[in-house]
């Protein structure tokens, strides 16, 4: 009998210690579709939240990077994994070591300078962190630091694809869900995602001119742009501006603006939107696609990233109209 009650108890130890392996690793993790390890601070519901906060037309995110404090944009028109950091006082603070070196474009073209590989950074959220990352750090002479003021960098939302990214613009979360639980159950549409050689996603799109020409084809996504939409000139198609644009100077080039008859993205339309032109100089997209999908347009709806099946969810919030 006293045998028998130490084999339960033993039996018993086995399993709360099996329980309890089995709920570490569930809690750190390899990024099998990412950089480095993290790890899960707090749930909710079989995902992670982190707030952000809308300032100039930009998503921004508070976080820790090496425990210090830091601001980052989040972004995504050149995808990579990488954190990018502009060159602020923060690259200072945090001593990084160089691994490679490499020239960036500034944010004037005339200011392209030696940027530098670093490695090793620890990303702190407030419910994951984020272990052994790479940084692309660009120096103060860039320009970038300057063009963003009290940003110290931006981070492409394909930094967090070893999970199904949700973006929810009327609360102001980036939700995290766990790809193996994950099951899209919402009333809105699925786009086919591509990645193309450029290294940036595209999903399938319409436009129909004002002579009634329509273009059936890709746009690029780009998280980060300041148009809803921008037809992209100088391509395949051979789009031509409208009559009665309007146009503005900008970096390397001039764009125009004008109304265009309609724009179909997956089940949305929208009717005599204002859309932005641009050729190569200002634009750049697959040169085979229309043209690129901005934030503005993004805004519009609760937008989800399946990186794992290479879809994207698009279901109209209360922005859309």
């Amino acid at each position: 009998m006293k045998f028998k009650n130490v084999t339960r108890i033993s039996m018993i130890i086995v399993i709360l210690m099996s329980l309890l392996i089995s709920n570490v690793q569930s809690q750190e993790s390899t990024a099998e579709n990412g950089q480095g390890r993290y790890k899960i601070l707090k749930f909710h519901k079989d995902s992670i939240k982190i707030p952000f906060s809308m300032h100039n037309g930009k998503p921004l995110m508070h976080l820790e990077i090496n425990n210090k404090k830091a601001t980052l944009m989040i972004d995504n028109g050149v995808l990579w994994d990488h954190v990018w950091l502009f060159g602020s006082p923060l690259v200072t603070e945090l001593q990084l070591k160089p691994v490679d070196y490499g020239s960036v474009e500034g944010a004037k073209k005339e200011n392209s300078s030696t940027a530098y590989i670093s490695e090793n950074l620890t990303l702190k959220f407030n419910d994951i962190i984020f272990y052994d990352q790479p940084s692309f750090v660009s120096p103060p002479e860039a320009g970038f630091a300057a063009m963003f003021p009290g940003v110290d960098g931006q981070l492409s939302n394909t930094f967090f694809k070893h999970f199904i990214v949700e973006f929810d613009f009327i609360k102001n979360e980036i939700i995290l869900h766990n790809p193996k639980k994950y099951k899209y159950t919402g009333n809105g549409c699925a786009l086919d995602m591509q990645l193309t050689e450029n290294n940036t996603f595209s999903v399938p799109i319409k436009i129909t001119m004002n002579d009634g020409k329509i273009y059936n084809d890709r746009a690029d996504i780009d998280l980060g742009g300041i148009y809803a939409f921008k037809v992209a000139l100088n391509t395949v198609h051979n789009i031509q501006v409208p009559s009665g644009a309007k146009q503005r100077p900008t970096l390397g080039g001039i764009e125009y603006f004008a109304k265009i008859n309609e724009i179909t993205i997956g089940d949305y339309i929208f009717k005599e939107p204002t859309v932005t032109f641009g050729d190569e100089k200002t634009t750049r997209v697959h040169p085979k696609n229309i043209g690129m999908i901005g934030l503005p347009m993004f805004m519009k709806f609760n937008v989800i990233f399946d990186y794992f099946n290479n879809i994207m969810y698009l279901e109209s919030n209360e922005n859309f109209n």
